[in-house]
């Protein structure tokens, strides 16, 4: 490793971010099947991670309050995330299955969380009086952020694709 931590392992997680939305991008026009009954696993495991990290590094005063600030921007991210998805309904009665695509614009909101994050939380972690408690409270506020991000943006496609079937099979 180079100095500081700007070797080459300082660019690898560009490398993975970067293969994985090239990945998505290039399977942005497929539709494929939105399985209701498993979008609460990324939550619980999402929120299984929260607690964990939380328990093992107890937030304090300011942290609780930098999670709670970074729970509700994340989830109002997920939720305009979920509705930049494309969704439309398959087939007819009960063969009728919801179907998700990624939009363009969802592709690069999401790019533009990822370089905010980049851009702004490495300057917020060294101001302030001690660098490790600040850099404490931005742990906590992107834990926050992580959370209400994937969990808000599970139940708003819940919200849409139920109510997707059930006017679908109501017209049918």
């Amino acid at each position: 490793m180079g100095e500081g931590g700007r070797g080459l392992g300082a660019y690898l997680p560009f490398a993975v971010f970067a293969a994985i939305m090239a990945w998505r991008y290039f399977r942005m026009e497929k539709a494929r099947p939105l399985r209701l009954p498993l979008l609460w696993i990324a939550p619980l495991l999402v929120t299984a991670a929260v607690c964990l990290a939380l328990y093992g590094l107890p937030p304090s005063g300011f942290g609780w309050l930098a999670l709670a600030a970074g729970f509700a921007l994340g989830a109002g991210l997920g939720i305009q995330r979920s509705r930049l998805m494309r969704l439309h309904v398959e087939g007819a009665g009960n063969e009728a299955r919801v179907m998700i695509r990624q939009s363009p614009l969802a592709l690069l909101f999401i790019l533009a969380i990822f370089a905010a994050r980049r851009l702004f939380l490495p300057e917020m972690a060294v101001q302030g009086p001690h660098p490790a408690a600040s850099g404490l409270l931005v742990m906590d506020a992107t834990l926050g952020l992580m959370l209400g991000m994937v969990v808000l943006s599970r139940v708003v496609l819940w919200q849409r694709a139920r109510a997707m079937v059930a006017a679908h099979m109501f017209d049918a």
